[in-house]
């Protein structure tokens, strides 16, 4: 029978009922995603894909920590403690829901979860930036332009007495192979599903990278779906298209119709992971880019970095104005500013980049003290209140704010959702609207 523990990320969770039947969690408990994820036989989804291998160092963080006590042989108490990740995860009979809700999963037959749909656009489009994924194939040929290895046996089949042709084989690249053909097969499966169409027609990239996989596999037949499934459950490891490998994974998960549940053996991982810090600063960065002069740095891609000395040092703040004396936001994911490295971390880029605010943005349960205010403070010779930074910060009148952003707990459907968060966009759009013109 399973067992499933339903936990927020970011939160301490110590009561337990029945810890003894938990104690399988200890095998995944205290361990980097990385090691995890490369382990043998674990079917384990990362998203966005190489947050693992981010400069923050991501990919040691662990999924939670585990410490437990024990007398005469059981466990009698256990206390969870997450972090920024959120998703679905489990090993064995054990399922571990981080964060997430309308999550149906259980071993039996299910349809697949919406959300893996949703995630296909964004696997294939990052894959095919690698280029189209080929491999050598065996191709039979019965002509005059022998160039490759006669068959002797097809050769007499079909060619005697002489009439001019020769069977033979070589081996080339294609485009056309298992794992192209896995990727048609889902294609052709999402069009067929409720919000299927929706989902491949989202936005230009997406149509194009359809178009490239349709194209590039000519002899796809329907009838062949579960020999191409067969053929693709070995992961691919191509030392170039990299990418494949998880939209391979993805693709197994949609058409095999068992999401992210593959059975009960003991000791093996399966489930799905978003690292909820990259997903805030992404959401923000759909607000934030439209309509403000912002940059967005992408450490990954070594994109927009700032220097610290001549090309030494760079470093890559969420967000940052383009103009001297202008905005660095800092989005944070998590209940609190840790006023000694987040602080140190911003003002480090107020000063390189001669700001003059610099500003928390953090998601807030509810709507109490979401307005903006000033985080640091401090009193001149005379007793004022004076909150500007000192040093150079204090010749710039540079300031350090906080901003809340309350994520709507409550809504009876989604339009009513969807209605809620576009008025607390706008909010906070007005807020750096107004920080903005006090830096002219």
């Amino acid at each position: 029978m399973m067992k499933m523990l339903k936990l927020k990320d970011n939160t301490l969770k110590s009561s337990i009922e029945e810890p003894d039947k938990y104690t399988n969690l200890r095998n995944i408990a205290n361990r980097p995603i990385s090691e995890l994820k490369d382990e043998k036989g674990n079917n384990l989804l990362i998203f966005p894909q190489s947050f693992q291998e981010c400069e923050d160092e991501a990919g040691k963080q662990f999924i939670f920590t585990l410490e437990d006590k024990w007398e005469k042989g059981k466990c009698t108490s256990m206390t969870l403690h997450t972090g920024n990740l959120m998703g679905f995860i489990g090993i064995g009979d054990i399922q571990l829901s981080l964060n997430l809700f309308s999550l149906k999963h259980s071993t039996s037959k299910e349809p697949v979860f919406d959300f893996l749909l949703y995630l296909f656009p964004k696997f294939l489009n990052e894959a095919l930036v690698q280029g189209l994924y080929k491999e050598y194939k065996y191709q039979e040929y019965n002509d005059a332009n022998v160039k490759g290895t006669i068959n002797i046996n097809k050769h007499i089949r079909y060619n005697v007495p002489p009439n001019g042709r020769i069977a033979y084989r070589t081996r080339e690249f294609s485009y056309d192979n298992s794992v192209t053909q896995l990727i048609r097969h889902t294609i052709e499966y999402i069009r067929h599903h409720n919000i299927g169409r929706m989902i491949l027609q989202n936005d230009a990239d997406t149509q194009e990278s359809v178009s490239r996989i349709i194209y590039a596999t000519p002899s796809y037949n329907v009838q062949s779906r579960q020999y191409i499934i067969k053929k693709n459950i070995r992961p691919t490891h191509h030392p170039y298209f990299t990418r494949y490998t998880a939209l391979q994974k993805l693709c197994l998960q949609i058409l095999r119709h068992d999401g992210l549940k593959y059975g009960t053996e003991q000791n093996k991982v399966y489930g799905i992971l978003f690292d909820g810090a990259w997903l805030w600063e992404e959401y923000l960065a759909t607000l934030l880019l439209g309509h403000n002069n912002f940059k967005h740095p992408q450490n990954l891609k070594a994109i927009d970095a700032i220097c610290l000395s001549g090309k030494k040092y760079p470093r890559y703040p969420d967000f940052y104005d383009k103009e001297e004396n202008g905005i660095i936001i800092d989005a944070k994911y998590k209940g609190q500013i840790d006023t000694r490295n987040d602080i140190n971390q911003i003002v480090t880029y107020l000063y390189r980049l001669k700001g003059r605010y610099g500003c928390f943005i953090l998601p807030k349960e509810n709507n109490e003290g979401t307005e903006n205010h000033i985080l640091l403070g401090n009193e001149d010779e005379n007793g004022t209140k004076n909150n500007t930074l000192l040093g150079y910060g204090d010749k710039n009148k540079a300031q350090i704010y906080i901003s809340y952003f309350p994520i709507p707990q409550i809504a009876n459907s989604q339009k009513v959702f969807n209605n809620e968060m576009e008025n607390i966009e706008n909010d906070l759009y007005q807020k750096i609207t107004e920080l903005k013109s006090l830096c002219q």
